[in-house]
């Protein structure tokens, strides 16, 4: 239930408000000035105004104002009777939901009276996750509060004190590298380097020049000495990702660095010692690896001193929301965009999505969905086909409270159409009406079946 504030100095018009509100639920609250309005809202939680726009004491917009400081979350409608389109267009420009005119119909003005408060609602949690987003502590790229991240979260904290080797598992996209980065922010580590390879990156004559560095004159093309990522994360941690591609001829030089912490750079002799602790990733099974004869067991059981797996996006569905308002906070900041949020119908199908690219891939949807979305709410028609059709609200129709019978059974018959792929037949019987009679209403509503559905 939603506390509503019906500010209007017009008596008949406050109580034939009240009177039509009521039938939705709500707790109704009457005020005839905009000084008695903010004496109402310092005493009740209102989370929807309805606003006269020409009061005795104030203009309208003038308490719109004050109530955004009072109660920042609450959502308001102007209201008046001989208003102009340019204070009309002032109005939504100040903030306000929506502005209508005293001549409203009362089933016209619910609908919008429902539609703000969804609106509401959905300032209201957007809010509560960007808060949730400030407080996530020295882990705070780990976004997430479901049970699969606190795990993960709770071992980071374990492991980061050790000097232990880590290797971390997981599919592609899910965050093994902000994982490493957690752990070695945590540890006694986190003033010296971080550094990262990808082993799967770099064709095999060169990655044993960028882990161990190289001589002048090694190869061809080396005209000066190059130190490796070894030598240039000593006292710190390296973070080496697809550990799996690494070369065999590799792989042996690599065991020596874990067991001794000694090397020598291409093309030397002379023997090279650094202090530091390595974190491997993979998103293949090492252990089927090392049954085909691609990687050394022994260099597996050397890697696999403490073994951390990093969920998929689909198991960690409670996280979608924080992760999604996330990205969406950092790519309106990049574009000069001010603050958005999802509209309910858009974070269903976010939540409903099993995300092969995993949290990669959502960071690129969002990415997407703010470079497209022309208002200041990410709906369903901002994201891709393939998640819209995974989109629970294709399964349900959503109606207004205070529809009208024609109005429900017209979104009745099209919604069904829409997922039978147009198949009359089959959406007469879904529907429980002859095919006849289906043929008859679409006549009378005057719609037709879209071009790309015909035959």
């Amino acid at each position: 239930m939603s506390v509503i504030l019906v500010v209007d100095d017009d008596a008949a018009t406050r109580e034939a408000l009240a009177s039509g509100l009521q039938k939705l639920g709500h707790e109704i609250h009457l005020a005839a000035t905009g000084v008695a309005a903010l004496e109402e809202v310092r005493r009740h939680p209102v989370d929807l105004a309805i606003i006269d726009l020409k009061l005795p004491d104030m203009v309208g917009t003038e308490l719109f104002g004050a109530l955004r400081i009072l109660r920042p979350e609450a959502i308001a409608i102007m209201i008046s009777g001989h208003a102009t389109v340019d204070e009309a267009i002032s109005a939504l420009k100040r903030g306000i939901y929506d502005f209508i005119t005293k001549d409203f119909r009362m089933h016209e003005l619910r609908k919008v009276v429902s539609k703000a408060l969804e609106t509401q609602k959905l300032i209201v949690e957007n809010q509560r996750l960007r808060e949730a987003l400030q407080d996530r502590g020295p882990t705070g790229r780990l976004i997430g509060r479901g049970p699969a991240l606190l795990k993960v979260i709770h071992m980071v904290n374990q492991i980061a004190p050790m000097k232990t080797t880590v290797l971390l598992s997981g599919e592609s996209g899910v965050g093994k590298e902000l994982v490493a980065e957690a752990i070695h922010h945590q540890s006694p580590r986190k003033g010296k380097p971080f550094v990262k390879l990808n082993c799967g990156a770099l064709p095999e004559g060169l990655i044993e020049s960028e882990l161990f560095g190289h001589e002048k004159g090694a190869f061809t093309g080396a005209i000066q000495q190059r130190k490796g990522r070894f030598e240039l994360a000593d006292g710190g941690t390296i973070f080496l990702d697809e550990i799996s591609e690494m070369p065999p001829a590799t792989q042996v030089k690599f065991l020596r660095v874990l067991q001794e912490g000694e090397f020598e750079r291409v093309g030397g002799g002379q023997t090279q010692r650094a202090d530091v602790r390595v974190i491997a990733a993979t998103n293949l099974d090492l252990e089927a690896a090392v049954t085909a004869g691609r990687f050394r067991k022994d260099l597996f059981y050397r890697l696999n001193v403490i073994h951390l797996t990093i969920p998929p996006l689909r198991e960690r569905v409670e996280d979608i929301s924080l992760l999604a308002l996330h990205f969406m906070d950092r790519f309106c900041l990049e574009n000069n965009r001010p603050t958005m949020g999802f509209s309910p119908a858009a974070m269903a199908a976010l939540k409903s999505y099993s995300w092969p690219g995993n949290v990669r891939e959502l960071q690129n949807v969002v990415e997407r969905a703010v470079a497209l979305c022309e208002g200041n709410m990410v709906d369903l028609t901002d994201l891709p086909d393939e998640i819209r059709r995974h989109s629970p609200a294709d399964d349900q129709i959503i109606l207004p409270v205070g529809a009208s019978l024609e109005e429900i059974e017209r979104l009745a018959i099209l919604q069904t159409l829409k997922k039978t792929g147009w198949d009359k037949e089959l959406t007469a019987r879904l529907l429980g009406i002859g095919l006849a009679t289906l043929y008859r209403r679409l006549k009378e509503m005057e719609v037709k079946e879209p071009a790309s559905q015909e035959p």
